[in-house]
Parts: C-alpha cells; sequence; structure tokens
C-alpha cells in the first residue's frame, strides 16, 4: 500500500497513480455510516496526497453503495445529524474532483453524500431514495441547503417533502447524475472517468472547480476568481497546451 492508504474492517482507501478510491465495506449494514466510519473517511479525506487529483467514492456491494447516517447511533445519541454533515461538506469542499460511483441503491444521507461530489456515476436498476419524510425527520439544513443549490427547489422538493423513490433512468434524465453504466463495466467506467480528468491541466481543473462552486454557493469572489483565472493564463501548462494541440500530440502538464 503506498502511504496514507488503510484498510478498515468497513471503509477502505487507496491512492494510486493519480487517483484515490474510498470504498465503503459494511454491506451487511447497507453501508451506513456510524462515527467509526466517519472518522475513517475523514482520516482519508486528510490522507490525500499531493499527487492525487481525483477521488472516487463508492462501495465494494453491487446492491447497497450507502444507506447514509447510522440511524441506530443517531437515535441513542451516539451520533449527531451535523456530525455526518461536517463530513459530507469535507467532500464538497474538496480542491480536486470527486466522483461517486453508485454501485447499489442510494438511500437517506448516502443521496447527499454523493450529490456532495462533483460527478455520479451509475448501475442500471439502482434506486435513489431519502426517506426523512417518511419517518417524521426534518433533513439537517445544510444538507436541504445543498441539495436545493444543486438539484433547484422543484427536484428539491420531490427528493426531500414527497421523499420519491428514482430509478436510475429517472436520475439520468433529471440529472442527478451524469452517466448510467452496466454493473459489469461501472467501475471500469470510473477509473476510465478519473483518468481523463487527470489527462488535463491540473490548475485549470481546480481553478475552474473552485470558481464554480463559488457561484454555486452564490458567492463569487470576482477578484480571486480574476487571479485563478490569471494564473492559469500565465502558467508554463497553457503554454504546453497550445503547444501539444499544434503539434498534435498528448500535453505533459506540470501544474506550473
Amino acid at each position: 500500500m503506498n502511504q496514507g492508504d488503510f484498510v478498515s474492517d468497513t471503509i477502505s482507501f487507496v491512492q494510486e497513480q493519480g487517483i484515490a478510491t474510498l470504498t465503503f465495506d459494511n454491506p451487511a449494514r447497507r453501508n451506513a455510516l456510524g462515527a467509526a466510519e466517519l472518522d475513517a473517511i475523514e482520516a482519508a479525506l486528510g490522507a490525500l496526497s499531493t499527487e492525487t487529483r481525483a477521488l472516487i467514492i463508492t462501495s465494494s456491494d453491487d446492491r447497497i453503495f450507502c444507506a447514509g447516517a447510522d440511524l441506530s447511533q443517531i437515535l441513542e445519541g451516539s451520533l449527531s445529524g451535523d456530525r455526518f454533515q461536517s463530513v459530507t461538506n469535507q467532500i464538497a469542499a474538496l480542491p480536486i474532483p470527486t466522483i461517486a460511483v453508485l454501485t447499489g441503491h442510494v438511500f437517506g444521507g448516502g443521496a447527499e453524500l454523493a450529490l456532495s461530489c462533483d460527478f455520479r456515476l451509475a448501475r442500471e436498476e439502482i434506486i435513489l431514495r431519502i426517506p426523512a419524510a417518511a419517518i417524521g425527520l426534518c433533513y439537517p439544513v445544510e444538507g436541504i441547503e445543498r441539495l436545493t443549490r444543486r438539484l433547484g427547489p422543484s427536484l428539491a422538493r420531490r427528493v426531500l417533502v414527497a421523499a420519491e423513490t428514482f430509478t436510475a433512468e429517472q436520475m439520468l434524465f433529471l440529472r442527478l447524475v451524469d452517466a448510467v453504466h452496466p454493473a459489469a463495466v461501472l467501475r471500469e467506467a470510473a477509473l476510465g472517468y478519473a483518468a481523463s480528468l487527470l489527462a488535463l491541466a491540473p490548475m485549470a481543473v481546480t481553478s475552474m472547480l473552485e470558481i464554480i462552486r463559488q457561484l454555486e454557493a452564490g458567492a463569487l469572489d470576482r477578484d480571486h476568481a480574476g487571479a485563478l483565472a490569471q494564473a492559469c493564463s500565465d502558467s508554463e501548462d497553457v503554454q504546453e497546451g497550445i503547444t501539444a494541440q499544434r503539434e498534435k500530440r498528448a500535453p505533459v502538464f506540470r501544474n506550473q
């Protein structure tokens, strides 16, 4: 294993060739995330190498992606919704692109975790549902805010207020996910997509990602955004990109 990689009973994390993969591995509990799992996710996020340029979040099981926060721990008071929200906030704020690979069904906070990622690829025949209203819970305010920003108010109402169930095909049509693949090729497709991100200029990717997130949050710092754009224009990478295009070859970016 590389430095910073680890495997626990319920979470694994590896980094290889610029791609990090965090995998939920507790299908007996439907990959529900309790205190130990959230600690492990935070440890993984804190261990991201400077060489890592994309993060995949997925499940080892084709039946379930994630059932969200462990409700038994919430009911007994050993886990709070704020604790879960803190982790999804950290995922949403990562400076590198994140890809949720939905190998199986997605429930509750698992849907918000997926929507905290920048991209989502799903397996055929899965469903997504946030049943908070069906069990008498009001979803955490920050989660409602994120879902409303990402989905728009009309779809957020369907997801949260009406607690609708969405098939993979509906998710694709409504842009809850970016692509749907058969189970046999989903993981390969996800790795291919992550590899395609690695082929792009790192400075341009992270700069535009940051600007998009600011715009999404309605808090664009124009001076900072302008400085990011100017740094890209002044970079060696943009010269390499233009030269490579003229020479009809793949560019070699150095994030400089």
